[in-house]
């Protein structure tokens, strides 16, 4: 181990560790690996597969995109060098990493097709998984979104799982590992696809010196410790780190640099705007120097990662939305009396203040918290769908909404008499010197229900629209260019148990010679 230490991160790596790199990691485009014209074989046929480009190649092999003539389907064909099939620990790492992922059957890992020879040269078909890898992605967008790269972790973690259930550790997790494949129907991120399994090795398994990558190993994989899936977590964690800030958290020029900071630096921190508490506390955990502090089994993590999963956000319907309301009405109701008291107002004045101290609650309540009380209640709030929520975007909001309710207010204050003395506009009013009990019921109704009915229909009929509408917006969101949401918890997604083999069997797999 003391020869590794003082190895640098930058000088060729050893034949083996080269060869371990998956079709997608560390080859580079066609051409920038030169190679003799008759090494290609673009154009040929491997059995059954027609090779048809060259995807990438590295020095120990290269990767080809090829039709599975008899299967009608496209697929990836990695193969080594002529030239080093004589050399038998690379003959034997290609078949270890080709039947490594052969026996897991899972969504999130490339899928392998078939193993063969050809012209003496071994090979292996696996799933072709067009698109980019997610350190092609971080280098091209930048950071991403906490909730976008926690489903990708989450994604990575069941493959994980799936693989320790087998006997298995990974032992090179890392983005450059993880391929984007399609977005599946309903879906909001893309499915990832783990690949490179040619370190993997049995849990437990003899110390056989450090593989994989410096900047994701755990420290005791560095010292050349077993293989555990505490080390997979370790990975994961730096992996989510990245992720989220674009750069690994440890740099060094050595192994032995690199082994001494993923010991003894302090984790370093992520930005709070970048992701929550729980998940920031979480990586911290799964980063920790010491794997016994760790997350110990694959459950308690996806747990853990799936409960800071950000709810899935839906347009708020018409029964939340008149419940918080009625809500936020029966709260402040009683407000009116009491602040005419306060202002040495009379009692019959709260109908007149009761509107204006809504209205302030209103727009204040959304514009401080995005929510009122009943919303907050229920869970809903005002979101801007075109530019954030401003004073005039919910004064306006709160004009459309309300001007139903509001007028038929002012309807029935004139009509009882109960407001303020209007003097020669009140004794206009038809019938207002006779009192409203002396009045039969037909003329109550047609004084009191009839014009309020014509204010209150076009007011109900503006929130019926949200249910019709596409994005369950009411006339008044539409004018104010607002959306109410609602967040609920997405039902756990069923997961397939998986039965692991015996130990032995598993050990006697990866250790088949060609």
């Amino acid at each position: 181990m003391a020869r590794q230490q003082t190895n640098s991160l930058h000088e060729p790596p050893s034949a083996e560790r080269a060869f371990a790199a998956t079709a997608y990691d560390g080859l580079g485009p066609a051409g920038e690996h030169p190679v003799q014209a008759d090494d290609s074989l673009v154009g040929q046929r491997i059995d059954h597969f027609q090779i048809r480009e060259l995807l990438g190649e590295g020095g120990m092999g290269a990767v080809y995109l090829a039709q599975d003539i008899s299967l009608g389907r496209t697929v990836a064909i990695k193969v080594l060098r002529r030239e080093l099939a004589s050399d038998q620990r690379l003959v034997d790492r290609l078949v270890m990493e080709a039947q490594a992922q052969a026996c897991l059957q899972h969504p999130s890992v490339v899928t392998i097709y078939y193993i063969g020879s050809f012209q003496g040269a071994p090979y292996f078909a696996m799933e072709y998984v067009p698109g980019s890898t997610l350190a092609e992605h971080i280098e091209r967008k930048g950071p991403l979104p906490w909730g976008e790269a926690l489903e990708y972790i989450i994604q990575t973690t069941r493959a994980l799982a799936a693989a320790h259930a087998r006997g298995m550790v990974h032992r090179d997790i890392k983005p450059s590992n993880l391929l984007l494949g399609e977005i599946p129907a309903g879906a909001q991120a893309n499915a990832i696809k783990v690949a490179d399994f040619g370190v993997a090795a049995p849990a437990g398994a003899a110390d056989d010196g450090f593989v994989g990558t410096p900047y994701y190993a755990a420290p005791e994989q560095i010292a050349g410790e077993g293989p555990s899936m505490r080390g997979d977590v370790y990975a994961l964690a730096i992996t989510f780190h990245e992720l989220l800030t674009g750069r690994v958290p440890f740099q060094a020029e050595s192994l032995w640099g690199m082994l001494q900071l993923h010991r003894e630096a302090p984790r370093p921190e992520i930005s709070a705007d970048a992701a929550p508490w729980r998940l920031r506390h979480l990586i911290r955990e799964m980063m920790d120097p010491d794997p016994q502090k760790r997350p110990g089994s694959y459950e308690d993590l996806l747990a853990r990662l799936e409960s800071v999963r950000p709810k899935p956000r839906v347009a708020g319907g018409l029964v939340p939305r008149a419940a918080a309301l009625a809500l936020d009405v029966m709260l402040i109701a009683p407000v009116g009396p009491i602040a005419a008291a306060a202002l040495g107002l009379s009692q019959q004045a709260a109908a007149q203040i009761w509107p204006l101290l809504f209205g302030a609650y209103y727009v204040l309540s959304h514009r401080l918290w995005g929510k009122s009380i009943g919303k907050r209640l229920l869970g809903l709030r005002i979101v801007g769908t075109t530019r954030p929520v401003r004073v005039s975007n919910l004064l306006l909001r709160f004009a459309v909404e309300f001007w139903g309710p509001l007028v038929a207010l002012a309807i029935i204050g004139l009509q009882w008499g109960a407001a303020v003395d209007l003097g020669p506009v009140k004794d206009r009013i038809a019938g207002a010197s006779v009192p409203l009990w002396d009045r039969s019921t037909g003329a109550l109704l047609r004084m009191l229900l009839v014009p309020n009915l014509i204010v209150a229909i076009p007011w109900l009929a503006g929130f019926l629209f949200a249910v019709f509408d596409r994005d369950r917006q009411a006339p008044h969101d539409r004018a104010a260019h607002t959306r109410v949401i609602y967040e609920i918890h997405e039902p756990k997604p069923a997961t397939t148990p998986v039965t692991a083999p015996a130990p032995a069997t598993i050990t006697a797999l990866i250790n088949t010679r060609w």
